[in-house]
């Protein structure tokens, strides 16, 4: 008696051969919708504060040797580190107001209404980032002489 092998499913084909000269003109062309958008920046906003709080407990050896936390201490007031930390501050606001979101969206079910809430939370985000960035950038742009 003959064993009949069965050959497993498989997807059905893409009308596109997958490799990286078909993809990039596919992301592209992709209709990016709010939703897409909203977990693309939670996503990234999040990394950007993993990477930090790594780059902060290396700095924080400093505290050990005066002399080595004074030299990091005027590093930070570079105008480059000025702006990291608006970057920081940037990706804290929007990962906590569309935290904030998911919640809405999850426990009352406000999913009607995602895209107003998206456009909701970056606005609500862009203000608060020009609102807390004003003091870190101010002193390089405005003069007291």
């Amino acid at each position: 008696m003959a064993v009949e092998t069965e050959t497993p499913k498989t997807a059905p084909k893409l009308p596109y051969a997958a490799n990286f000269q078909n993809a990039l003109p596919r992301i592209l062309t992709y209709k990016w919708r709010p939703g897409m958008l909203a977990w693309i920046f939670h996503r990234v906003s999040g990394i950007a504060m993993v990477a930090y709080i790594v780059i902060h407990i290396f700095g924080l050896r400093a505290l050990y040797d005066p002399v080595q936390f004074d030299a990091l201490m005027s590093s930070y007031r570079s105008p480059l580190f000025k702006i990291g930390e608006l970057l920081i501050l940037a990706a804290v606001t929007y990962h906590s107001v569309n935290g904030f979101r998911i919640v809405l969206v999850d426990f009352l079910g406000w999913s009607p209404n995602q895209k107003r809430l998206f456009y909701a939370t970056l606005g609500l985000s862009a203000l608060i980032i020009l609102l807390g960035g004003y003091p870190i950038l101010a002193p390089y742009f405005l003069n007291f002489n």
